[in-house]
């Protein structure tokens, strides 16, 4: 007999999956975006650090969330 939740539960992973994989690809963006925004600017220019900043926190994020996909599609392998 196969588990009523057990459905839900796959189905709950699969969103979380998808999510994760939507919220990668929009901090990709952005830090394309801001990597091509500061090749704009002169490297003293004082926005270069503050993008800088944003860029080391979302590579961070990107990280610790392809992490967590690979958890996720590990458990609906």
């Amino acid at each position: 007999m196969s588990n009523p939740n057990g459905n839900g539960e796959r189905e709950a992973k699969e969103q979380d999956l998808q999510a994760t994989e939507d919220s990668i690809r929009a901090d990709l963006a952005r830090l394309s975006t801001l990597e091509a925004s500061k090749t704009m600017l002169a490297p003293d220019d004082p926005d270069v650090d503050t993008m800088s900043d944003e860029a080391v926190q979302l590579a961070d994020g990107i990280a610790r969330k392809t992490r967590a996909e690979r958890e996720l599609g590990r458990d609906l392998g």
